[in-house]
């Protein structure tokens, strides 16, 4: 059964709920109404009853001789009850009837039912016969000479009552099912009225391919659910129609990055080989393509990293408490390796600062921020480093005197294969995927890599994050 309601269409179970619910609210407001009537209705009868009652009270009396007097004559005497007296019954302490007045002639009517409950008031309605209903009050009664549990039944005619109730039955029981019916065609309308936008989203999404994520879902009321549920599918339509350019991006340019080193390995192979050279030689040869395929390596292990810091290879941070003067004055005497080769000063500027973080990826990333600086610097240049505190944040400068980065140009600075054309020349060796890597690191500790500097000369990158 649950099966078979989930597989339904979203109209139809609401205009199924729609029934349901407001077969429910209907009918419970139906049963109030018919309540709320019959009280008000049977209140003057109760009323009535009592005022019955008072008068039996005051004109019913036992003889010493132990009959029953009304008015001071004996009851039993009387041959026909008028009815304009009060009618009633007694019942002794034994569940007994023992007399009945009231205006009827007992053969043309069916008997009450049994006696009443001793000692305690009670209200109900009896049908006497076919055409004749009575609201009868039973109540405990004593008479001087008579039992303490003595029983007196109060008896009026519940007809009047009863036939507007009858017709107040009669009129909800054909106005509920017309309501109910209503009610489901006009929330089936309403429904697909309401819905329809969802059918067109739902059309203009089938219409969504891979080759054609420009394609965006109507919007005909932001401000509603559906509205901006459409909003945040093209929203998330563009990020993923990014997300394929970068893609397409990355692919070309990482072919066109594999096809240099390839097709030198090719060259230097197809030359090696058409002729015979004497050792010297070949071993020339085994050494360029050892290089190139040195370059291939460095390569792959480059995207690599970059896969795993952008596809959540690196997420399981191991986070530790780390001393970042410490870190940074080792990453500094690496990087004086390399810079003595062109000349170069790499300086740090440090104090004690602590912070909770994951030192295999910080040490990482500022790695190849001085590797980008020593090889973007020119020689008997300075590379200076700096270690502080900001905002509460802990953060890591490089500054290089290398080429700036021009305005237009800084938006893709980290963007992967990317080399500003300044820093291109008489450079070879890069492949323009350090800073990605780098921005890769910082945002999986929670934190950002900034670049300063003005377009001429001289770049500052910042590694900024939290403390713990």
């Amino acid at each position: 059964m649950r099966r078979w309601w989930q597989t339904r269409t979203l109209r139809f179970r609401l205009a199924a709920w729609y029934a349901i619910g407001g077969t429910l609210l209907l009918a419970a407001f139906s049963a109030t109404v018919y309540w709320f009537v019959a009280y008000h209705m049977a209140q003057p009868l109760d009323h009535q009853l009592q005022q019955d009652l008072q008068v039996v009270r005051g004109n019913l009396k036992v003889a010493p001789n132990g009959k029953l007097l009304w008015k001071g004559r004996d009851i039993s005497s009387v041959e026909s009850w008028p009815s304009s007296n009060p009618w009633f019954e007694l019942w002794d302490e034994n569940g007994n009837l023992v007399r009945r007045y009231w205006p009827f002639v007992d053969s043309r009517l069916e008997q009450l039912p049994v006696a009443p409950v001793r000692g305690r008031e009670t209200i109900s309605v009896f049908s006497v016969s076919p055409d004749v209903r009575l609201r009868v009050l039973s109540v405990p009664l004593q008479l001087e000479g008579t039992s303490p549990d003595w029983m007196i039944r109060m008896m009026c005619i519940h007809e009047p009552a009863m036939s507007a109730l009858n017709a107040l039955l009669v009129i909800i029981a054909i106005a509920l099912p017309v309501v109910v019916v209503l009610l489901v065609l006009g929330g089936y309308a309403i429904t697909r009225r309401w819905l329809r936008p969802l059918d067109l989203m739902v059309a203009e999404a089938n219409r969504i391919t891979a080759s054609d994520l420009s394609r965006r879902l109507p919007v005909e009321n932001p401000h509603d659910e559906l509205g901006r549920l459409a909003a945040v599918f093209n929203t998330t339509l563009s990020r993923l129609e990014d997300s394929f350019l970068a893609l397409d991006r990355f692919v070309a340019d990482a072919s066109h990055e594999l096809l240099t080193p390839l097709t030198t390995l090719r060259s230097v192979g197809e030359v090696g080989l058409r002729s015979s050279r004497p050792a010297q030689d070949y071993r020339e040869i085994i050494g360029s393509m050892l290089e190139e395929a040195l370059r291939l390596q460095l390569l792959v292990e480059k995207l690599l990293q970059l896969a795993r810091a952008e596809g959540g290879g690196v997420s399981m941070v191991e986070r530790g408490p780390v001393a970042l003067d410490e870190l940074a004055r080792e990453c500094v005497e690496d990087a004086r390796v390399l810079a003595e080769e062109k000349g170069q000063q790499v300086l740090l500027k440090s104090a004690r600062l602590d912070a909770q973080t994951d030192a295999l990826l910080l040490r990482q990333a500022l790695q190849n921020l001085l590797d980008n600086a020593i090889k973007y610097s020119p020689a008997n240049s300075t590379v200076r480093v700096s270690v502080g505190e900001r905002d509460g944040d802990c953060e890591i400068s490089v500054t290089d005197e290398g080429p700036g980065v021009p305005v237009e140009q800084r938006a893709r600075l980290t963007d992967r294969f990317f080399r500003a054309d300044s820093a291109r020349v008489g450079i070879g060796g890069g492949f323009g995927l350090g800073l990605a890597i780098t921005k890769a690191y910082m945002r999986v500790l929670g934190g950002a890599l900034n670049y300063e500097g003005p377009p001429e000369r001289g770049s500052t990158f910042r590694l900024r994050f939290p403390k713990r």
